[in-house]
């Protein structure tokens, strides 16, 4: 299980990768689609489990770019996922460059949020009746890099397979 943190202690986003989706497959994609469990947790609010995919390749992808962000590099990717419930936006904040801000959105369905969904945003929480669940907050560049090194430990059982190997 990885799990950022905030700055405060009191939000987390957990993820658990499970399984590979599928044992065989025809194409990359559908031989490296990971099954992962996301929950937001803050107090009063442990969080919805949603049940999503991401490519072992974005799943590593996220990692090194937490590690740039940790080191205090530009970031040369945004995470940004082909077709998963996990949407996530960092930024340094503006006013110390140790802290950064996180923005996490859940989503039952795969693909982008419907337009309407920040617009039910509450403060730092977000809970929509579809579904849809996020949470904002800040975390420090240290915990970034602790959430980056326990994904890239999980993925180890996971390795981006190729087509030879299983086909």
């Amino acid at each position: 299980m990885a799990t950022l943190t905030s700055l405060d202690l009191r939000g987390r986003l957990v993820l658990l990768p499970q399984r590979y989706q599928f044992g065989n497959a025809d194409n990359l994609y559908d031989l490296n689609w990971v099954v992962v469990v996301a929950r937001l947790v803050s107090p009063g609010h442990p969080g919805r489990v949603v049940r999503t995919r991401l490519a072992t390749w974005e799943l590593l992808g996220m990692a090194a770019h937490l590690d740039q962000l940790a080191c205090n590099q530009r970031a040369l990717w945004m995470p940004r996922f082909f077709d998963s419930g996990l949407h996530l936006w960092l930024r340094r904040t503006n006013d110390r460059a140790d802290l950064i801000s996180v923005t996490a959105l859940l989503s039952p369905i795969t693909g982008p949020p419907p337009h309407d969904v920040l617009d039910h945003w509450r403060g730092d929480r977000l809970t929509h009746r579809d579904g849809f669940e996020g949470l904002r907050f800040v975390c420090t560049r240290g915990a970034l890099a602790v959430f980056a090194e326990e994904l890239r430990i999980i993925m180890r059982a996971y390795p981006t397979r190729s087509l030879r190997q299983v086909g």
